[in-house]
């Protein structure tokens, strides 16, 4: 329901002022989906095996979720408006929090650095891992809480930061590589040229591999953190439960750093999770109710209702 919801959308935004995607990056995604698609339904029909179909329309959402919201925060961040780095930046000092302070600290370590990197780059990974090892343990109640949480986490930030456009610590203050000793604002400043062309009107066409995250405030890298985090801990398998606990925990001490966000950002971000996980778990018990409709009088009904 909540992908049908940013399908929708999605089309709304592209009818009101259209950017094409490529059809080449359409096509990859469609073969991608069909074929997962086509793997749940052989696992559902011809070799039931619940986890394994379960496990294939958990991923088909994985992919159809990143493009699908990816391509909705490119189609809002049209809308422009003031940047709120300024306000942004004095929340943060507002709660004693000294972002410079904070990335130069970890600075001081090229390990501390490297290992904020991988856990930075590695938070899809997290959620392909905790596809397969909550699949695999038939542990798939707490699947369907990880993948709704982390879409309604997702779909909420696309929402928001359509109305608080910043472009991170990094760009606000004009700071690059040269100013630190080991740490590469990378990811901090690479969506800029993405950031800057469809706010000024320049972006002509949309290429799914080649997107970049341009949200700032709230943080999804933090939010999702805290889905992989309580799914990780779900697993209740101690070789995976604790590094992965520790990975996703490292994503969030990262976030400031590699992606230049600031300490609300993060805030913000982990808030949201926390929400979409506490609705998610009661969200996957739904069952709708009686509509109270009745089948149409045709003949196979009225033999269906006799028998």
């Amino acid at each position: 329901m909540v992908l049908t919801l940013l399908a929708l959308a999605v089309a709304a935004c592209q009818s009101f002022s259209p950017l094409p995607i490529e059809v080449k990056s359409l096509a990859t995604l469609a073969l991608a989906c069909g074929a997962l698609w086509s793997a749940a339904l052989f696992y559902r029909s011809v070799r039931p095996r619940e986890n394994f179909a379960v496990m294939c329309v958990a991923l088909s959402q994985v992919i159809l979720f990143t493009a699908l919201g990816i391509v909705l925060s490119y189609l809002l961040a049209r809308n422009g408006g003031d940047l709120w780095d300024s306000r942004l930046a004095q929340w943060d000092r507002a709660i004693g929090f000294d972002w410079l302070g904070y990335v130069r600290w970890f600075d001081q370590s090229a390990v501390a650095v490297a290992w904020l990197k991988v856990a930075y780059a590695s938070l899809i990974p997290q959620v392909i891992a905790l596809v397969l090892v909550l699949g695999f343990n038939n542990n798939l109640a707490e699947l369907r809480v990880v993948m709704l949480a982390a879409i309604v986490a997702g779909t909420l930030t696309v929402v928001l930061s359509s109305f608080f456009p910043a472009v991170s610590n990094y760009i606000h203050l004009g700071l690059s590589a040269r100013d630190f000793l080991h740490v590469d604002p990378f990811a901090g400043d690479v969506h800029m040229r993405d950031f800057n062309a469809l706010r000024d009107g320049t972006a002509k066409v949309l290429e799914l591999g080649k997107m970049e995250g341009i949200i700032t405030f709230p943080s999804y890298h933090a939010g999702l953190s805290v889905v992989s985090l309580w799914g990780f801990w779900a697993t209740r398998v101690a070789w995976v439960r604790w590094p992965g606990i520790l990975l996703a925990a490292s994503t969030i001490v990262a976030t400031p750093v590699d992606g230049g966000h600031y300490l609300v950002d993060v805030i913000a971000g982990c808030a949201i999770a926390a929400l979409a996980l506490a609705w998610s778990k009661r969200a996957i018990h739904w069952v709708p109710a009686p509509t109270g409709l009745t089948a149409w009088p045709f003949r196979r009904s009225r033999e269906a209702s006799a028998r």
